[in-house]
């Protein structure tokens, strides 16, 4: 062994510097591998790719019109929900109407027996035990008409003593009367009909017209008043002479 090989090694504070850089060689490494960390994790939007920029780009367009079209299914809808609802009222208001004009129809066919059956009544003298039993039984078929009638909303108007309406009454005639004051119905000729609140047959009727005037004074009454002694001429002037 040579005498240099039997020096001591110098210790190691002997070369600081070379401790320095190493020590400056591991903050760089941990340095690398922290920021290489942080790209592996992600990175912000506008530190990535163009690539990835323009494919956020399309998707966010892509959800654009997505919800435009939603957008309009949702209109598309309404208006069809309304359009049938506006359907569904019509064809329910045009069943009811057409089942009221049905209604209407037959009434108006009917009211004419009821009206003989009434008139009958009226006329009928009852005189045998035969008439008695015949009344009775017609007059059962006349109830159970008008029960019927009653049953389908079918209301007679009372029209005697009431004001004149033109919407219920048909005036055929106007008389003077002492009870009712004008243009109070003073008779029914026939009667009128309600089916529900709409009329169906107006009331035939007479008006009042007031009461009647009086009566004039007669010719004998003051007419011709008959002269007196002063206006009556002298007999000898006005008969001739001998």
């Amino acid at each position: 062994m040579t005498a240099e090989e039997k020096q001591p090694m110098p210790p190691e504070e002997t070369y600081p510097e070379l401790q320095e850089e190493e020590i400056n060689v591991e903050a760089e490494l941990e340095k690398l591998i922290l920021e290489d960390r942080e790209a592996e994790v992600g990175t912000s939007p506008s530190e990535a790719s163009p690539d990835l920029n323009e494919t956020l780009r399309q998707l966010q367009q892509e959800l654009e019109i997505t919800r435009q079209k939603l957008k309009e299914k949702e209109d598309s809808y309404i208006r069809l929900y309304a359009d049938f609802e506006n359907y569904r009222k019509r064809t329910q208001r045009e069943q009811e109407e057409l089942s009221q004009r049905e209604r209407r129809r037959f009434v108006l066919e009917i009211l004419p027996v009821v009206d003989s059956f009434e008139r009958a009544q009226q006329q009928l003298r009852i005189e045998t035990e035969r008439e008695r039993e015949l009344h009775n039984s017609y007059q059962s078929v006349y109830r159970l008409l008008v029960e019927s009638l009653k049953k389908m909303g079918v209301s007679r108007m009372k029209s005697v003593g009431q004001p004149f309406d033109p919407s219920l009454h048909e005036a055929i005639a106007r008389q003077p009367s002492s009870e009712y004051p004008e243009d109070v119905i003073v008779a029914e000729y026939r009667p009128g009909y309600k089916l529900g609140d709409v009329v169906i047959r107006h009331a035939m009727v007479a008006v009042s017209a007031g009461s009647p005037s009086p009566e004039p004074s007669s010719p004998s009454e003051g007419a011709n008043p008959q002269p007196s002694a002063e206006d009556t001429p002298d007999a000898s002037q006005t008969a001739p002479s001998p």
